[in-house]
Formats: structure tokens, C-alpha cells, sequence
């Protein structure tokens, strides 16, 4: 079962819920022009929000079904088709962040059920994983893009 010494536990809740507060932070004092304006690598800020929120949403998913099903088969994501699809550029950032915060809800509640977090899904590229793993994994990634957004959305 693949790992990659990812654990979820406490301090992974608590950076779900606090990257999802700095991204609200962030869309209620910044214009939506500064959103779009500001660029990190090929996208836009706003964009990645998005994207942190479309991830957010599919992870959550993955460990519903974790939870709710005996070894689910969970299906890859492709990031660039998502993000051609969704066209979070347009969308409403406090739409953005509200769906952020929902799916990271989503997850520490639904970990917070004994055995969940153990609980095996079967990911069509990485194969076996916890949904705990599912969970810790999200954080990491919704955390390296808030990282990169914050210095440029410092607060006032």
C-alpha cells in the first residue's frame, strides 16, 4: 500500500481548516481584479484557487467513498482538464473559497470516524490508499499552493 509517509492525524486537520480560513481571508480583502491580475507560474491567483477547490472537492469524494464503500475504485484527475472545464477565472471567488471550505469540512469530519482514516481505496494510478492518506495528501497540496498565494495577499 503506497504511503509516501503521509499520515493524517490532528495537526493535518487543523491545515486543512487553516488553509481554507487564509483563502477565505484572501478573496473577502482582495478585488477580483487583483485575483486575476496576479500570476503564479501559468495561472492566475484566482485559478488556483479554483483549483485548490476542485481538488479539495475530488479528494473529499475519494474519501466518502473510502468511508462508505469496501475498497472504492477512485479514478485519477486530470488537472488541466479541470481546469480547461471549470474556468474558475469567471467564477466568484467567495464561491471559490465556500467550496474549499466545505470539502476540507468534509474531510477532518469524516476522518474523525474511528477506522475511516484505515479504510482502502483502490486509485487507478497509485494503486491502494488510505483514506487518511487521501486526506493528508489533499492538506499537502491545498498547503503548497497557499503557501505560494500568501505573500501576495499579505494581510492589511
Amino acid at each position: 500500500m503506497r504511503t509516501d509517509d503521509l499520515h493524517y492525524d490532528e495537526d493535518t486537520a487543523f491545515t486543512l481548516a487553516d488553509d481554507a480560513a487564509t483563502i477565505a481571508a484572501i478573496v473577502r480583502r482582495t478585488p477580483d481584479e487583483q485575483l486575476r491580475a496576479v500570476k503564479i507560474g501559468d495561472w492566475t491567483a484566482k485559478e488556483v484557487i479554483g483549483h485548490i477547490a476542485d481538488l479539495a472537492e475530488i479528494f473529499a469524494e475519494r474519501v466518502r467513498r473510502c468511508a462508505a464503500e469496501d475498497r472504492p475504485a477512485l479514478p485519477g484527475a486530470d488537472q488541466d482538464v479541470l481546469h480547461a472545464e471549470r474556468d474558475n477565472n469567471d467564477a466568484d471567488p467567495m464561491a471559490l473559497s465556500k467550496r474549499l471550505q466545505a470539502a476540507h469540512a468534509e474531510i477532518v469530519q469524516l476522518l474523525q470516524r474511528t477506522r475511516v482514516g484505515d479504510r482502502v481505496g483502490v486509485h487507478a494510478e497509485r494503486g491502494p490508499v488510505t483514506a487518511g492518506w487521501l486526506g493528508a495528501y489533499q492538506s499537502r497540496h491545498a498547503h503548497e499552493h497557499v503557501t505560494e498565494l500568501q505573500p501576495h495577499f499579505p494581510p492589511r
